[in-house]
């Protein structure tokens, strides 16, 4: 068994070195794919440049916005961008990363164990914080496509908005607690709804989406001890 790390970034300076050193221990390989950004996360990668564990991969072009489909050929296409990053992965099972996503201190060994006991796939799902890293949303539930074992028929197909895993299967198991912390929401809006329509405003879906951001409760789970200090100094802001 070898597990492939699938990183797609663009415009990530704020959580993803947090992001790879929370994937790192218990990966095999970490493919990171890096669109044109502005913000330096180009040069936050670089730190890995000499890690045997990381490839890096310039994307010569920012992907189109959601809704549009440009053939797969064509750099600005989504799904022909996680292709790419997937026909770059040389483990036996891969699994999707976001550069705002920090997994909990106990998620990779329980991924390799589940994949060492035999399950093709491995569904997980994190939590989404807002604003101050100390709240959730109204829709904290943060689905991802998990653990999938590569294989002949799986890659990545146009969907409606973005691109969906297609030609995965076989034995599937969950679990059950929360991964991973995801940030989407914690940082500028301009950053989180880079890839939205220019008119999401006119569409229901993206407007839902949207209102994610607002903090409805406390987060009271646990936070991975890499956060721990920022999460601190957060805390001591207030006093």
């Amino acid at each position: 068994m070898k597990l492939s790390g699938l990183l797609r970034l663009r415009d990530e300076a704020t959580w993803c070195a947090f992001a790879i050193e929370s994937f790192l221990p218990w990966l095999d390989e970490l493919v990171v794919a890096v669109q044109p950004s502005t913000d330096g996360t180009r040069e936050i990668v670089a730190r890995w440049a000499g890690d045997p564990k990381v490839t890096i991969m310039d994307w010569p072009a920012v992907c189109s916005p959601a809704g549009e489909k440009p053939p797969e050929d064509d750099p600005r296409s989504i799904t022909g961008f996680y292709n790419a990053v997937l026909a770059r992965a040389t483990g036996t099972h891969g699994v999707k990363l976001d550069g705002d996503l920090v997994m909990m201190d106990w998620a990779g060994a329980e991924i390799r164990r589940r994949v060492e006991a035999g399950y093709d796939r491995v569904k997980l799902y994190g939590t989404d914080l807002v604003g101050d890293l100390r709240h959730v949303g109204c829709h904290p539930h943060c689905p991802t496509d998990g653990v999938f074992k590569f294989g002949p028929d799986v890659r990545y197909v146009d969907s409606e908005w973005s691109c969906r895993l297609a030609g995965a299967g076989g034995a599937t198991t969950t679990i059950a607690e929360p991964a991973f912390l995801h940030f989407k929401w914690t940082k500028p809006v301009e950053s989180a709804i880079k890839r939205w329509p220019e008119d999401w405003r006119d569409h229901e879906r993206w407007r839902a989406i949207y209102e994610r951001r607002l903090p409805v409760a406390p987060y009271t789970g646990e936070y991975p001890s890499s956060l721990k200090a920022l999460v601190n100094a957060v805390w001591s802001s207030d006093a």
